[in-house]
């Protein structure tokens, strides 16, 4: 009798995986990666690309979400949509935005670690 509980629970736990989204939405952890590229380009183009007068914002903006959509295996209605969903729920966007923030601060970190080894006092060459 206890081996037939165990075989049944064995085959309906991983059936019974929790997910803090509904089907159709980005989890958040294809959510993260996703809104964080979203948010390079956003600053690519605000930083770089709105200077130049030549190029037609909005169409490489458009262009460059694809992009980004394809390489997270998504597409712009399902990432919207999903966007959406977190606005509705502040704890889940909350969530998101904390881990941004958090990846935010690693990635200075590590630049700041990077610039203090590059001075070039520690290049036995040039001594």
């Amino acid at each position: 009798m206890r081996i037939s509980i165990v075989v049944v629970l064995l085959f309906f736990l991983p059936a019974c995986s929790f997910s803090p989204v509904p089907g159709g939405i980005l989890p958040p952890n294809k959510m993260y990666p996703a809104v964080k590229d979203i948010m390079e380009v956003d600053e690519f183009i605000n930083g770089y690309l709105m200077k130049d007068s030549a190029i037609n914002i909005k169409e490489k903006r458009s262009s460059l979400y694809e992009q980004v959509f394809a390489l997270h295996q998504t597409d712009r209605k399902q990432f919207f949509t999903s966007y959406t969903y977190y606005q509705q729920h502040p704890p889940l966007l909350k969530q998101l935005f904390d881990s941004l923030a958090v990846g935010l601060k690693k990635a200075e970190f590590k630049k700041a670690e990077i610039k203090k080894v590059q001075p070039g006092g520690n290049d036995s060459l040039l001594q």
